[in-house]
């Protein structure tokens, strides 16, 4: 088990487990900081910042942003930024509100192929949550349409299946630039997911400011590792790791902490927040 993890989801956003969850996992697993990473929104943060601090660890302000280059879907990871920021929370509304519209297409098309969900019962599943995919997921398990959430993805909701639905997505150049004016630092997130072309991808983004690399990601084998251990050491970039926990139970789900990410990587990605960013934890 690594002793930092700084790719994890809550309640907050699409994730199974509250915050306070969440840290307490983490406890117990080893790690000692780490980042909460809900899909636009810092909603989570306070509550994990108080288990933290009555467990005696570090938590850093984290969100995770989608955009878009090209046809590209490119996650990004913020860290380190000022959780008030009017701009940023103003931005973060906006992108939940693409969520919820992207939700009423799925139902649509779902009801179109013999499968009628209430969008309201999926509001219920997600509760104070970031509504997305997964949790139409849940209602179709709910339902008995499907017999696992990874069969939801798989055969209705995942990319280029039929309830694959785009919504408006960031110029990464804007995501950038909005974390950094808020005083935080960005990595791209789990890069192969990109494409076949992610290097290019990375150098884009390294063009555009982007400052680090999701070296460690749950399932990397060890050359992929060592292949991004190298790219980021090329382009200057920082290194990080996250197991992208949801508590979903997919076949590839890690636990948190489970990554190959030393203590002196951990120590590494900690100096450059502290060093980068306006905002190196938050109080509890």
């Amino acid at each position: 088990m690594a002793t930092g993890d700084f790719h994890l989801h809550s309640t907050a956003s699409d994730g199974v487990h509250s915050p306070s969850w969440v840290v307490e996992r983490a406890a117990a697993n080893g790690v000692r900081v780490l980042a909460l990473t809900d899909h636009d929104t810092t909603d989570g943060l306070a509550e994990a910042a108080g288990m933290a601090a009555r467990l005696g660890l570090r938590l850093i302000p984290g969100v995770e942003i989608s955009t878009e280059v090209g046809k590209a879907d490119v996650h990004l990871l913020g860290y380190g930024f000022d959780p008030a920021g009017r701009r940023l929370q103003e931005f973060f509304r906006w992108q939940r509100e693409g969520r919820l519209a992207r939700v009423e297409k799925i139902v649509a098309i779902l009801r179109d192929h013999g499968m009628p969900l209430e969008t309201s019962r999926i509001f219920e599943i997600a509760g104070e949550a970031t509504v997305g995919r997964p949790h139409v997921a849940r209602a179709l398990l709910e339902k008995g349409y499907v017999s696992s959430v990874q069969e939801a993805f798989d055969r209705w909701l995942g990319n280029g299946k039929p309830a694959d639905v785009n919504r408006e997505k960031l110029d990464p150049k804007d995501a950038i630039e909005i974390i950094h004016d808020h005083g935080g630092v960005v990595f791209v997130a789990h890069p192969i997911y990109i494409g076949d072309n992610y290097v290019d991808v990375v150098r884009h983004l390294k063009d555009l400011g982007a400052n680090g690399i999701e070296t460690y990601y749950k399932h990397y084998p060890p050359e992929t590792v060592a292949f991004h251990a190298g790219l980021a050491a090329e382009l200057d970039m920082a290194k990080s790791g996250g197991s992208d926990y949801h508590g979903l139970g997919n076949p590839d789900d890690r636990d948190i902490g489970d990554i190959p990410f030393a203590d002196r990587d951990v120590d590494a990605f900690v100096r450059f927040i502290e060093a980068n960013c306006r905002c190196s934890a938050v109080e509890g």
